[in-house]
């Protein structure tokens, strides 16, 4: 098995393990909190995420930028040069905490349009939100040492230590909503865990390879300064269209709908942000491997592993969005009540967005391992403006469901065909409608398995714990059938079984 296939597996599976057993915890801290909570404590959960989400863009992809510098030195073991980076990066990331800070603290005079009508709580919205800056700010300060395992093809160092202290966090917020509903405590507790977690990852670093404690002489040039902020003024509008574009549902939601229509869109935001997790995760694990690649081979092989990534892409996201499709309705009447539900074609849109999204991964990892910056930098960017301009329009018109067919016209026309096209042309120099033919073979399966399953399950009862275990299973082997069914001759098939198989040891 070679060091790169055997790093990507063990990388995949302990991070979607972490992943798995933190997003089940998740959901029972969550359960606990609707319970002792309610809705409302819901809606300014949801949306004070979404506003410090957008003020993440203050890190301006210069994260990606670094990382990417990294993976050369890495590759030679060149120590000096590796200390010079980390070094560069913790100056960067402490200026971009302090900035988030300062912005964010601007942000409190408006919050009287953010939100539409001020929730029923007893709490200050002004100490609950600045709870939430401080824990983002935190990210900053002492995360960046969390690089250091991404290019080493060791993620699942981090993925062990974040999954260490989640479970910690949600035994003690648990605790709290239980025995105090004090809202307030259980976001100090979600602060801790972030900061400590940090913190903790840095000292692992430090450990794990000690040349980072020592000073270094040396420092980058000012071609290799020059060079990373070309880049970073690519990335800027790169992370501005992207940030804007995840960023902003609850807002509209808020200002268009309501507080409590964003509590309830955030019960079906955690699943299936659960689930992108783990699946993120599993694909993150093959970074660093596809980094090291993208420095040492020809474009063949880079377009057979693109081929690949984006086949396996397709499979997971494909999988799961049509679980979730047959799944989520008679799951959360039996979690939390019909009452929390979203009507049929919002929760469809919203597993396109997820697919769409998701399949983008092997365009995004070849992008950031590959440098290219520059190219395809303005796609995000018309892409959000694009998608605010439809959300308000048709939020108006349609209401919730209005706002993620927004997103999912405006990813279309946009950054789902822009980037992979700039990556065929210009790294593999081949026909870009070959693109377009492997995403038409490896989306077939989902189309026809959902289908099928519908006219199955249309009349199936919900609130029924058997009948949901019963279609939970008719579902997953449908699917897997027709996967088989439908992409068996294809080559990334026959290349991912043959990977499998090597790992089992066959």
């Amino acid at each position: 098995m070679s060091s790169r296939t055997k790093n990507s597996f063990r990388n995949s599976s302990v991070g979607s393990i972490s992943q798995i057993i933190s997003t089940f915890l998740n959901f029972l801290v969550r359960t606990i909190f609707i319970y002792y909570l309610g809705s409302e404590y819901l809606g300014i959960n949801g949306l004070f995420s979404n506003v410090l989400y957008i003020l993440n863009f203050a890190e301006l992809g210069i994260g990606n930028a670094i990382i990417y510098k990294l993976y050369k030195p890495v590759a030679n073991d060149d120590k000096e040069q590796i200390k010079t980076w980390i070094k560069f990066y913790r100056k960067i990331y402490m200026c971009i905490g302090i900035f988030v800070l300062i912005v964010g603290l601007l942000v409190i005079p408006f919050m009287p349009y953010i939100i539409k009508e001020a929730p029923n709580i007893s709490e200050s919205l002004i100490l609950i939100y600045l709870l939430y800056l401080l824990e983002t700010a935190g990210t900053y300060f002492f995360g960046y040492k969390r690089s250091v395992f991404l290019v080493y093809e060791r993620n699942y160092v981090n993925s062990l230590i974040d999954l260490s202290f989640s479970g910690l966090k949600s035994l003690i917020q648990a605790l709290i909503l239980v025995f105090t509903q004090n809202f307030i405590l259980y976001l100090i507790v979600y602060v801790a865990s972030t900061i400590i977690s940090n913190i903790y990852i840095s000292i692992k670093a430090n450990k794990e390879y000690p040349f980072l404690k020592e000073k270094t002489s040396l420092k980058i040039s000012k071609n290799e300064v020059k060079e990373l902020w070309t880049n970073v003024k690519s990335l800027v509008m790169y992370k501005l269209g992207t940030t804007i574009l995840s960023g902003t549902d609850n807002i509209i939601i808020s200002m268009l709908i309501g507080i409590v229509a964003v509590g309830i869109y955030s019960n079906y935001s955690l699943i299936i942000t659960a689930v992108s997790g783990v699946l993120w995760t599993v694909l993150t694990g093959l970074t660093g491997s596809i980094g090291n690649l993208n420095t040492t081979d020809d474009n063949k092989k880079q377009e057979k592993i693109y081929n690949q990534t984006l086949f396996i892409s397709c499979m997971l996201y494909g999988f799961a969005g049509v679980m979730m499709l047959v799944l989520l309705k008679p799951f959360i009447v039996l979690w939390i009540g019909e009452e929390y539900l979203l009507d049929d074609i919002t929760v469809i849109l919203l597993i396109v967005v997820l697919y769409l999204r998701g399949i983008a991964f092997a365009s995004n990892v070849y992008r950031d391992t590959l440098g290219l910056f520059k190219q395809g930098r303005l796609a995000p960017l018309f892409c959000s403006i694009i998608n605010i301009m439809l959300s308000v329009f048709l939020g108006k018109v349609m209401g919730i469901k209005g706002v993620f067919l927004a997103t999912v016209i405006s990813i279309l026309i946009t950054t789902f065909w822009y980037m992979p096209r700039i990556i065929y042309k210009e790294i593999f120099k081949t026909n870009f409608l070959n693109y377009f033919k492997k995403m038409i073979i490896f989306t077939i399966p989902f189309i026809l398995s959902y289908c099928i399953l519908y006219f199955i399950f249309i009349n199936m009862p919900v609130g029924n714990i058997w009948i949901l275990i019963l279609e939970s299973i008719i579902t997953f082997l449908i699917i897997s059938v027709i996967i088989v069914l439908t992409t068996f001759f294809t080559d990334e098939f026959k290349e991912v079984k043959k990977k499998i198989l090597i790992l089992k040891g066959r």
